[in-house]
């Protein structure tokens, strides 16, 4: 009794792995940009700009 073809088991694993590997990726990358990024962005541009109001009423 022969054993069965295992000559297209490496490709779809292959692909499977890539395939999660590139979707788990993307998916951590947007939860860091959304998540962290913009956030701090935001406030980080929001305190400036106050400061910025502040320093300029001051100056009047």
């Amino acid at each position: 009794m022969p054993a069965a073809q295992i000559s297209g088991i490496l490709r779809r694993r292959l692909i499977l792995d890539l395939g999660i590997g590139l979707g788990s990726g993307f998916a951590m990358a947007n939860l860091f940009w959304y998540g962290f990024h913009l956030p701090r962005t935001n406030a980080r541009d929001a305190f400036y700009s106050k400061l910025e109001a502040e320093r300029a009423d001051n100056k009047q």
